[in-house]
């Protein structure tokens, strides 16, 4: 896992960026890398790269930028490849032709999947299983390949220069660059106040600044006068015919190969344990075939007690487990203090208010020795997890006459300031932009509806869209936080093939309507990890990660009041009623709370552009 960047400009037109000037932009990944760094030039192009090093840690020929023996082919990765022995094996003859019978070099990830693209090129990528973003060029085609895996774990930004692209892991890095105009998208904007998403159907939270989503493979012609990204194709919809019978052993087989793929690694390996479903079933897999696991959990301490269930299940289930478990408690008079610096680390708004608890504990991993964290995350959007959403949504597709499409009520459902309130909210250059978030979700709807497989419905078009909406939230939140402290998060169940089986299963599998209690969520889950998992777990409902921003969230108002940048976009009588009772409006103290962070950190000030040093 590693952080990746570079630049292309037009032809005839070598990278300005001097050494010493693209080692401090590179800088600004080293928290995603803090094992090595490299950078790499050839004519209108500059990779660099940054390592954690969790295959082949000791062997120097695994440092990146990667190229061939022929200096042709060069490549800039991040990522973990979980099919990676399966394809050395297909590939070594051929490579060790290409390479007068030196064949593979190291057993780092990162040359095969340079090996994959110089004998396959971009039609490769299909075969890699595994979460990775790359940059790969071709000096004879005079290409570079930019790519991200199915499902978004790993991120991948661009934007336009003057001459040019820059791309990079991160947009804190991206806007780093010299050349790269820094101003906030207003679209995304109204976005982020009814999501609390901060990148979006592509877009991210400044202006032109343009996330690759998931499954993205684009080509950049280094022969062009003004290179730009043109998209290939997109991998990442894995929509596919119906048929899987719903069989719990076929489940459970499919879990625990992803499991055991993810646990490859030559550096410790730990678990996230909430004492939910998903990270039992992980941590179960685990420890029966591992009895060193450590497992981790984050919880909130109000007043002393701990907040929720979460903390004395996980413990317990540790217990039983066998693990070596590990609290990893926040406390409401720090809250803000960490919420400032997570903001601050990311330049960016934070989505919810448990990541800021989820960067904790990565910091605590950090400490504790190991460098990779196996997580739940893409269980609920692949299995059905959310009964209640589920359920609003199956009532509105019986509704004869609906008020609104269902795209739109998938959107007003979840939104945490609705489109339509926004009017009152915004001023001046901000106000009148909620017309994007709207498209958005009328448009990928339409894409599910269009691409349902047959016997499929309403609800399995909303079970797409948390998908690609909710998941590539949830794993964006979890690679900033993870990777702010040089830990890997895995996701099992956030799989390709995981996937794959999963969209094949009809909904009654998933979830059924109308069904009791914890039973109508993710059936089969729960029905293939019977026996494996305690039965209270098995029957545990889904739950929110419980963390008392409520009652914690006061210190913000200041901010809110102070910001330069909100007195700009945000009426006035909406930032009196927030510092006046943050508590009672605090969907909209977090939302404002971390504009004001944001704006007021990046934009010194001005709500419009500013250019970075």
């Amino acid at each position: 896992m590693c952080g990746i960047l570079g630049e292309v400009t037009a032809r005839g037109e070598a990278v300005a960026l001097t050494d010493d000037q693209a080692e401090r932009w590179l800088g600004e990944l080293d928290h995603r890398g803090p094992d090595g760094r490299g950078l790499w030039r050839a004519e209108n192009v500059l990779l660099g790269h940054t390592r954690l090093a969790v295959r082949d840690p000791r062997n120097g020929a695994a440092a990146q930028p990667i190229t061939t023996p022929c200096g042709r082919f060069a490549l800039v990765y991040n990522g973990e490849l979980y099919n990676d022995a399966e394809l050395r094996r297909s590939l070594n003859s051929e490579v060790l032709g290409a390479t007068r019978g030196a064949g593979f070099q190291t057993t780092c990830d990162a040359e095969t999947v340079l090996w994959a693209l110089v004998l396959g090129g971009a039609g490769a990528i299909e075969t890699l299983r595994g979460m990775f973003a790359l940059a790969f060029v071709d000096l004879e085609t005079r290409t570079v390949l930019l790519a991200r895996d199915p499902l978004g774990v790993k991120p991948l930004v661009w934007a336009p220069t003057p001459t040019g692209i820059a791309f990079a892991s991160e947009p804190r890095a991206l806007v780093a660059h010299p050349q790269v105009r820094v101003a906030p998208d207003m679209e995304m904007l109204s976005a982020y106040l009814a999501t609390s998403r901060r990148t979006l159907a592509g877009r991210t939270m400044f202006d032109g600044v343009e996330a690759i989503e998931p499954g993205g493979v684009l080509r950049v012609d280094l022969c062009k006068r003004r290179p730009r990204p043109v998209q290939l194709y997109r991998r990442g919809l894995l929509f596919g015919a119906r048929g899987v019978q719903a069989d719990p052993e076929a489940c459970r087989a499919i879990v625990t190969e992803s499991v055991h793929a993810h646990l490859v690694s030559d550096v410790p390996v730990c678990a996230l344990l909430s004492g939910g479903l998903d990270s039992t079933i992980i941590a179960s897999i685990v420890t029966q075939q591992r009895d060193d696991l450590a497992t981790w959990c984050a919880s909130g301490v109000d007043r002393g007690v701990e907040v929720g269930p979460d903390s004395a299940e996980a413990r317990a289930l540790a217990e039983e487990l066998g693990t070596r478990h590990h609290d990893v408690h926040l406390k409401g008079d720090d809250f803000m203090a960490a919420w400032r610096e997570h903001v601050a680390h990311l330049g960016q708004p934070l989505s919810t208010p448990n990541e800021v608890a989820i960067a904790r504990l990565a910091g605590e991993v950090r400490g504790s020795g190991a460098r990779v964290a196996l997580s739940g995350e893409g269980a609920d959007e692949l299995f059905g997890g959310y009964d209640a959403v589920l359920s609003a949504y199956a009532s509105h597709g019986r509704l004869p006459a609906p008020p609104i499409s269902a795209a739109r009520f998938h959107l007003e459902a979840a939104a945490w300031v609705s489109p339509a309130a926004q009017d009152g909210l915004l001023l001046g250059e901000a106000a009148g932009h909620s017309g994007f978030v709207v498209d958005a979700y009328e448009r990928a709807y339409a894409l599910s509806e269009a691409q349902m497989r047959e016997g499929g419905g309403a609800l399995d078009a909303h079970l797409q869209l948390q998908r690609r909406f909710n998941l590539n939230a949830l794993l964006e939140r979890l690679d900033a936080a993870t990777m702010r402290h040089g830990i890997e998060g895995r996701t099992p169940f956030a799989d390709v093939e995981v996937a794959r089986y999963a969209e094949a299963l009809p909904m009654a599998s998933k979830f059924v309507e109308g069904g009791a209690g914890s039973g109508r969520s993710k059936v089969i889950l729960r029905r293939a990890f019977r026996g494996v998992v305690p039965e209270r777990i098995e029957k545990r409902p889904k739950a929110s990660f419980p963390l008392p921003f409520e009652t914690w969230c006061a210190p913000v108002k200041d901010q809110v009041m102070s910001s330069s940048f909100l007195a700009e976009l945000v009426e006035p009588q909406v930032l009196k009623a927030v510092a006046e009772d943050p508590a009672a409006h605090w969907r909209l103290t977090w939302l404002l709370g971390n504009l004001a962070l944001w704006g007021d950190e990046v934009f010194a000030g001005s709500s419009r552009e500013r250019r970075a040093a």
